[in-house]
């Protein structure tokens, strides 16, 4: 069984936090994609979008009702589009990342915002599936999961599949707890006016929309490599996808929808860090 919870906010409760114009839109997407790819006998996909995607709901979501219904065998994928921002700590005088939910106070972040160092870090260990795969499309979110987290080694293309509806219970998929970020932790993730998508999650769908030749799936380190490359040429080198993890032979399904012909080279307009 495939499990997902993704997550998109553009918009934000508070006036302080600038709206963003493509994270909505890449969740659904990314959930549209799974939705309608994988056996719906052999997949849990729950979709929050802007009002739903409370700090309280999100966290729900993913370390109460994921980790509830996933288990051994299983796979768990969690993806997030939005804001990440940094809350400047006292005592210590420090940077610490966090994602911002729809309802995060601007001036509260510790306790309104979601800790990408120790909260990402709680939902992975929370899951009992055999496989879990973080996508944090957001900035600074390469610190995701902490320093002690070790590295390892459109809607618009409903109906256009050629291909039988994927099992992935025919699949193996290897175990391990991975989170792939699209920035590195001092780095702000860049959507694309012209791709009309965060760079880093266009390029996720590309890798993963690739149709099977041969093997069935892709390798998290292969796709993470796939990504990262193709996102740092994309920026200009000034967003470097980070992997933190580890992971036994891990594996996604590939997707093997047809999508539209690539874009051309985008101009493209930094998310500001909230």
């Amino acid at each position: 069984m495939l499990h997902a919870v993704i997550i998109g906010i553009d918009r934000y409760a508070d006036p302080r936090i600038r709206n963003l114009s493509c994270a909505g839109c890449d969740a659904q997407i990314v959930a549209s994609l799974l939705g309608d790819r994988i056996a719906p006998d052999e997949r849990r996909v729950t979709l929050l979008l802007d009002e739903q995607a409370t700090r309280d709901s999100i966290m729900k979501a993913i370390g109460e009702d994921l980790a509830r219904a996933s288990g051994p065998a299983d796979t768990a994928i969690i993806y997030f589009a939005g804001h990440g921002s940094p809350e400047r700590a006292a005592p210590r005088d420090e940077d610490l990342p966090y994602l911002i939910a729809h309802d995060t106070d601007y001036e509260r972040i510790y306790s309104t915002g979601i800790d990408m160092a120790h909260d990402v870090t709680r939902w992975l260990q929370r899951l009992r599936a055999d496989l879990a795969v973080v996508f944090l499309d957001a900035c600074f979110s390469g610190a995701a999961g902490g320093r002690t987290f070790g590295g390892p080694v459109h809607l618009a293309n409903r109906g256009r599949f050629r291909d039988e509806l994927i099992s992935v219970k025919d699949l193996d998929l290897g175990a391990g707890r991975v989170i792939i970020a699209a920035a590195d932790d001092d780095e702000v993730a860049i959507e694309s006016e012209s791709l009309r998508h965060g760079v880093f999650t266009y390029h996720l769908l590309e890798a993963l929309r690739q149709s099977p030749a041969g093997r069935p799936t892709i390798g998290v380190a292969t796709l993470y490599e796939s990504v990262a490359d193709a996102v740092h040429q994309a920026t200009g080198t000034r967003q470097h996808p980070v992997l933190n993890g580890r992971s036994v032979r891990g594996a996604l399904p590939l997707l093997g929808v047809s999508g539209p012909a690539a874009a051309p080279a985008a101009t493209t307009t930094a998310t500001p860090d909230q």
